[in-house]
Formats: structure tokens, C-alpha cells, sequence
């Protein structure tokens, strides 16, 4: 950004024969100049002092030799990946990250090339369609459905399938169609067996506890479960409480590489799942045969949710 000098405008105002407006160019020109200054040195100092209150945080919370990263290769994970290795030049917390081929191939890529360990999914994608069903509304509902469609006619499931739950209830098509028989083999399984069970079972084998790139400003769901950094059960989140546009100014700042797939999407998942905001925009972005395969899997679950994917193409250039 070019910014203009005092002496710049006032050559131009004294040109022009407006010699008394000179001081109070002067002084204003200053005055913008001193602003531009300070908001990109502030930006420096938020960004810097949000790290070392991170650094104190892990410190505090953790032994480094007891945990390991559960890296996605998302903008979360791959950020702690960064203050981990770049920021506190770590190299005791070991970074783990499971290949389920649904991730977009930049998403992939990184997981590659960043994980000092690659796990494998439980269970083969067409396995647990068959056994369990697949991904359609959002997890919480897929989840009362899943019990229903299994038999389930407890309390609280019916509470929740009926519309009587004050807290929570299935939309108006998930009732009807769960109630009346037409919608198939649905749950929220998928994510357990591709990425949640094969990271659990890896550090119970090693005896180490996750870092989790999770955050309360990705959703209602996420606010209400992660209320501290250090859980119960030994998980660390260190993010919690680091909202969005801390986590944009951080990544300004610092320069942290984002991946071109951001440019069209906010968050990754797993490529093409229901769960995701813009499934047909990950669909574009995917190579043919990765895109054949996703639709395969979730295919019933796009047609009961609407979605364009038999004209989509790869027309996103990355």
C-alpha cells in the first residue's frame, strides 16, 4: 500500500493557490499515516501475544511425550500442526493422521506429507454402509435414526423422532420419512469407523493422549461440548475458545499456507458428505473417479436431501 506524503499534498494543494489548508493536510495525512501504522503493528502484537498465551496453555496443560496430534489436514489441525512444529520447534508430540480416501487430494496430500504416523479406517467404506447405513441429515439426527430403524422405541428416541424433545428433534422430513418407512439405511457410523475408532485405538496402543483441533465457533453442537481445553477423558483442545476471526488474523500474519480447496470452502471434511455445507462445491472440486465413488456411496442420501450431482463436473480450478 502506497501512502501519500504530507509534502506530496501539499505541492498539489499549494499548486492550486489553497496554501491555507496545507497545516491541516499535513496534520491529516500524519494522522492516517500513524493509523495504517499502528493497525498493522496491532495486528502483529494480537497475533503474537494469542501465541505465546497458546504456548503458555500447552505448556501448562500437557506433556508433550504423552500426546500426539490427530491431524486432518483441515485449517485447525494444520494450523496446530504449524504452532507445533514452527512456533515451538516441537518435535516430541507426534502427529497422526488416518487416510480414509474421502479427503479432497489437497486435503490428502497434506496428510501425506505433514503425519509421522498414516492410520487406516476400521472398516471399508461399503462395509459400513451395509452394516450400519450412511450419513444424511446431521449427526445428532442420524443418530436417533439409526436407533429407530434398529429397533429402538425407547423413550427418548421417541421423544426425539416424534418432535416432543424441548431440546431436540428430527426435521419435518427425517419424521416422516424415518416414521413411514421410505428413507434407508441412515447413521452417523462413518466418521466413527473412518477416523474417530482408529485414532482411539492408536493411543490406547501407545499410551498417548489427542491433541484436537476443535473449536466452539464451528457449531452449536461443538460450543456446548468443549467448555475447556483439558477434558475429562485426557483430550486436549487448545482452540476452544479461538474464535474465526482470530484464527483468519493468526494465519495472515503468520502467513500459514492454506490450500487452495479454502478458496471455495470454509471447512473440510470428508469429501462429499451430507454433513458438510457445500457438498456440491467439494464435488467439484474432486478428480472424476473420487467423484464416481463419493456419489456411489452417499447417493440415497443426496437424492432425499436434493442435491445437483448428476450434472456436476470438475470445473474448479485449485
Amino acid at each position: 500500500m502506497v501512502l501519500p506524503t504530507a509534502n506530496m499534498a501539499r505541492q498539489k494543494l499549494m499548486a492550486r493557490g489553497n496554501n491555507s489548508h496545507c497545516y491541516k493536510l499535513d496534520l491529516y495525512v500524519s494522522t492516517l499515516r500513524i493509523c495504517v501504522v499502528w493497525c498493522v503493528t496491532n495486528k502483529e502484537l494480537i497475533a503474537e501475544s494469542w501465541l505465546r498465551f497458546l504456548r503458555d496453555r500447552f505448556n501448562a496443560k500437557i506433556d508433550f511425550t504423552k500426546y500426539y496430534l490427530a491431524y486432518s489436514g483441515g485449517k485447525d489441525s494444520h494450523f496446530l500442526y504449524w504452532f507445533i512444529k514452527e512456533y515451538l520447534k516441537d518435535d516430541l508430540i507426534e502427529i497422526v493422521g488416518v487416510n480414509t480416501s474421502f479427503e479432497l487430494p489437497e486435503i490428502r496430500d497434506r496428510i501425506l506429507k505433514n503425519a509421522d504416523t498414516i492410520l487406516k479406517p476400521k472398516m471399508h467404506r461399503n462395509q459400513i454402509k451395509e452394516m450400519y447405513g450412511i450419513p444424511c441429515f446431521t449427526k445428532q439426527q442420524d443418530e436417533y435414526i439409526w436407533r429407530y430403524q434398529n429397533g429402538s422405541r425407547s423413550e427418548n428416541t421417541m421423544r426425539a423422532i416424534n418432535g416432543d424433545n424441548p431440546i431436540f428433534n428430527l426435521n419435518r422430513k427425517a419424521k416422516e420419512m424415518t416414521l413411514n418407512g421410505t428413507l434407508h439405511k441412515v447413521s452417523n457410523k462413518c466418521c466413527k469407523y473412518n477416523k474417530e475408532l482408529p485414532m482411539e485405538e492408536y493411543g490406547k496402543l501407545v499410551g498417548k493422549k489427542p491433541i484436537l483441533g476443535v473449536r466452539q465457533s464451528e457449531s452449536k453442537t461443538r460450543k456446548a461440548k468443549y467448555e475447556t481445553c483439558l477434558h475429562a477423558n485426557g483430550a486436549f483442545t487448545p482452540l476452544y475458545d479461538f474464535s474465526d476471526d482470530l484464527m483468519d488474523l493468526i494465519y495472515e500474519v503468520k502467513q500459514i499456507e492454506i490450500p487452495g480447496c479454502y478458496t471455495y470452502l470454509s471447512r473440510t471434511g470428508c469429501g462429499g458428505c451430507p454433513y458438510g455445507r457445500n457438498v456440491e462445491t467439494e464435488l467439484s472440486l474432486m478428480p472424476e473417479l473420487q467423484r464416481q465413488k463419493a456419489i456411489e456411496f452417499f447417493e440415497e442420501s443426496y437424492d432425499v436431501l436434493g442435491m445437483n450431482y448428476k450434472d456436476i463436473q470438475m470445473t474448479l480450478k485449485l
